[in-house]
């Protein structure tokens, strides 16, 4: 029996050759990741590799000195209203979120129990986004309170007034292009992929039964952004092998911190952490969004949108899959892997060489939640709603686009500028998608809303270019 969601000329199957490829290139990152740094372990002299040693230790242990203190304060939730002062507004959104966590949660498991589809789709919604918004509020208040957390103040002020014009052309400044690069690309594809699913959701694709263009799209996209559109056994196989590495995440750093806290004047080397984090940077966005569209696809059996070809990432229809079982271990593992790569990515504070690419952590955090809500936004919001989901996705790339510019979270000039310029495109593109996308009609229906639309796309070209322009007279 052929797979329904392949072509009828298909000569090879794509969800195999996608599957291939997602592997294969993680593979293929951690093996060179590694090559080099063998290579350059043995090329570099001796005196100069144990001074790159000794800085990397104390780079590292900020790291672990922030991320300690990021989970510190996430766990401190005084109870009293007394104790919540000056910061009334943090600790009570806090709690408001907690309280949907829990109450979420309660309702997921009696909705997995009694088999009650739309509750449990509504119920892992809502446990989804007030988890980050939880972290995101924990965070906030994080940084507010940094200096008073931390043993080097004059660390973050060096920080606040630290900028370059220019970078050099560096193996890590083009390893840092080539991730910035992926993300943008990964950002746009949520918008082009709700555009590509107006356009062959159309009457003409309902009359022909011919949806070989929209497949092959999305096989392209998810091989470029590696968001694997995977059939049902693929999926299977995706899913207990992201299971599997968060597992083991936190395996490692149970076993590392438990074993260092027991024997401190014997603890286990970690300098080796720093150079997770481009890796960590480059999969932040497949290994969480694959974690969400599973949810997705799970939360969506037994829906009026599970009947739609591209009702998820992935795909999780067999008979094998037992929707309670792999829910439940989806919001865990989301859950897991979120808060720890979050606070992870966001706990690198050290002070750039001139000319080096790098980020203030503050500015990590806040975009690495927005693309997060930006896929919770396109993949776990019904279809029926396309046209809600498209307007949320607009205000949270244009919030993406106003952070950028005005705090400049890169030490680096240009790539501010460069950045800017892209969440721009995406903001352009999401734009183009909440005019041609309502909840009744299919864009072929639009008609002359169309022809609107494209005319208030070219005013607003001349608004993306104005604040620009802005930007970089501010710059100078």
């Amino acid at each position: 029996m052929s797979d329904p969601h392949l072509g009828s000329g298909s000569s090879a199957n794509p969800n195999l050759v996608l599957t291939l490829v997602y592997f294969l290139t993680i593979a293929a990152i951690l093996i060179g990741t590694a090559v080099y740094f063998i290579v350059m372990a043995r090329i570099t002299d001796p005196e100069v590799r144990l001074m790159e040693l000794i800085t990397t230790q104390r780079e590292v242990q900020h790291l672990i000195d922030n991320l300690s203190s990021q989970f510190s304060n996430f766990w401190r939730l005084p109870l009293r209203w007394r104790s919540m002062k000056p910061y009334y507004t943090h600790q009570t959104l806090s709690w408001i979120f907690i309280l949907a966590l829990v109450a979420s949660v309660v309702v997921l498991i009696v909705a997995l129990a009694l088999d009650l589809a739309q509750v449990a789709r509504i119920s892992t919604l809502t446990y989804v986004v007030s988890l980050n918004a939880l972290f995101m509020v924990r965070q906030h208040l994080y940084y507010i309170r940094r200096t008073y957390l931390t043993y080097d103040a004059e660390h973050y002020l060096v920080l606040d007034t630290t900028k370059f014009y220019y970078f050099d052309w560096s193996v890590f400044n083009v390893v840092q292009l080539g991730i910035l690069v992926i993300e943008f690309l990964q950002l746009l594809s949520f918008p082009i992929r709700d555009l590509l699913d107006a356009l062959y959701l159309s009457k003409n694709q309902q009359l022909n039964g011919n949806s070989d263009g929209s497949n092959t799209a999305s096989f392209i996209i998810g091989i470029i952004t590696m968001f694997a559109n995977l059939s049902s056994k693929f999926y299977v196989i995706q899913f207990w092998f992201l299971v599997s590495v968060i597992g083991c995440i936190v395996l490692v750093m149970t076993v590392i911190h438990t074993y260092n806290a027991m024997r401190p004047h014997r603890p286990i080397a970690i300098y080796w952490v720093k150079y997770l984090l481009p890796l960590a940077n480059l999969l932040y966005l497949p290994m969480l969004v694959m974690l969400i569209g599973s949810a997705a696809c799970l939360s969506k059996i037994g829906t009026e949108d599970a009947s739609d070809s591209s009702s998820g990432l992935l795909r999780c229809d067999s008979p094998s899959v037992v929707k309670p079982l792999y829910l439940a271990l989806t919001v865990v593992a989301y859950t897991a892997g979120y808060v720890i790569l979050t606070a992870f990515v966001t706990s690198f504070d050290r002070i750039p060489i001139k000319g080096e690419i790098h980020y203030k952590s503050q500015g990590v955090a806040f975009l690495k939640n927005m693309s997060m809500l930006l896929s919770i936004d396109f993949l776990l919001v019904a279809n029926s709603y396309r046209h809600i989901r498209s307007i949320l996705s607009l205000v949270i790339v244009l919030s993406m686009v106003c952070f950028n510019i005005n705090t400049q979270p890169c030490f680096v000039e240009q790539i501010n500028y460069w950045r800017t310029y892209g969440f721009c495109c995406i903001l352009w593109v999401a734009l183009i998608v909440t005019m041609l996308t309502n909840e009744d009609s299919t864009l072929s229906d639009t008609g002359t809303g169309g022809i609107v639309s494209a005319l208030a796309v070219v005013y607003y070209n001349d608004v993306i270019k104005a604040m620009v322009n802005t930007y970089l007279v501010n710059a100078e």
